[in-house]
């Protein structure tokens, strides 16, 4: 029987080492870094009970069958499974676990649940059958040599932009240029107002790097860099009137190993290739939207 994680499940995680096997989602560290999830990292989160986090999991004596757990992204409206352990596929408790999650985020306010899975794994279909819907696919670039080159051209047409490390300020900015880079679909999963936009962004680590690009004081393009342990992460978003801005960000972008890019951003794909730089997966973005928040005081949740 699925049912909400507490301190006493955490506890008995320590003692047998769980959860164990492959962790069907595929969060950005994980991706980044090629290697699952600390089980340590999540034992420390399911005794500090942190209101950040809800886990579900079915106990078969001291073995732990499945688990399910998911984290607020940037805001309590978004939410993103990055555990999915599962004895077995078919059995029916993917499906279970993931309506089970969705419940436990809605019932502290989400109104989107994320779910970023390999594109040929099986569980997307279960996703599907649970109302999470694909979204967009991302490829995982990534490389440790960067071919050299430059361009006289790029050079010119970029010297009107400004480069600025960004600030508090320019957060309008960037989500006019989200609205105008991301195709309406898309968006709709992600989130149509800069509340909801702002929810659903990654929560940055420690010495993430953000940079604007700027025009007559407008925001064209945005990269940023962010460390993973001894590698770093990137993303890039340019503004389609100002085509020349995003080779400009990928190429001051240079040593950034690893790239997670949008099936809806091929051209940064295409930049990226043109540098040397190697595609290692791809997976497929899964959003779930909950209309109504869910609110139960009888089911009450103890998050981990």
């Amino acid at each position: 029987m699925i049912t909400p994680f507490r301190i006493s499940d955490a506890l008995r995680c320590m003692l047998v080492d769980a959860p164990g096997g492959g962790n069907l989602a595929a969060p950005t560290e994980s991706v980044v870094r090629c290697r699952p999830l600390r089980n340590s990292t999540f034992w420390r989160q399911s005794l500090a009970r942190s209101s950040n986090r809800v886990t579900v999991g079915d106990w078969n004596g001291m073995r732990l069958a499945s688990l399910a757990s998911a984290r607020v992204r940037s805001g309590v409206k978004a939410w993103e499974v990055d555990r999915l352990h599962l004895k077995e596929l078919g059995s029916g408790q993917a499906l279970d676990l993931l309506e089970q999650i969705v419940f436990g985020a809605g019932s502290r306010g989400a109104e989107r649940v994320f779910l970023r899975v390999p594109s040929d794994s099986q569980i997307v279909d279960v996703a599907r059958r649970a109302g999470f819907f694909p979204y967009y696919e991302e490829i995982h670039l990534t490389g440790r040599e960067w071919l050299p080159g430059t361009n006289d051209v790029l050079e010119e047409n970029t010297c009107r932009f400004m480069a600025e490390e960004r600030s508090a300020p320019d957060e309008h900015g960037l989500f006019q240029l989200y609205c105008a880079a991301t195709p309406q679909r898309v968006r709709e999963g992600i989130g149509m107002t800069i509340d909801q936009w702002r929810d659903s962004q990654e929560p940055a680590r420690p010495h993430r790097n953000e940079t604007v690009l700027k025009l007559d004081g407008k925001i064209v393009g945005w990269r940023m860099r962010e460390p993973f342990g001894k590698t770093t992460a990137g993303q890039v978003l340019g503004h389609p009137s100002h085509p020349e801005a995003s080779p400009y960000l990928v190429r001051i972008s240079c040593q950034t190993q690893n790239w997670l890019v949008p099936s809806y951003q091929p051209n940064i794909a295409e930049l990226l290739d043109r540098q040397g730089l190697n595609e290692a997966a791809r997976y497929t973005m899964l959003i779930k939207t909950v209309v109504v928040p869910v609110r139960n005081r009888e089911f009450s949740y103890v998050e981990a």
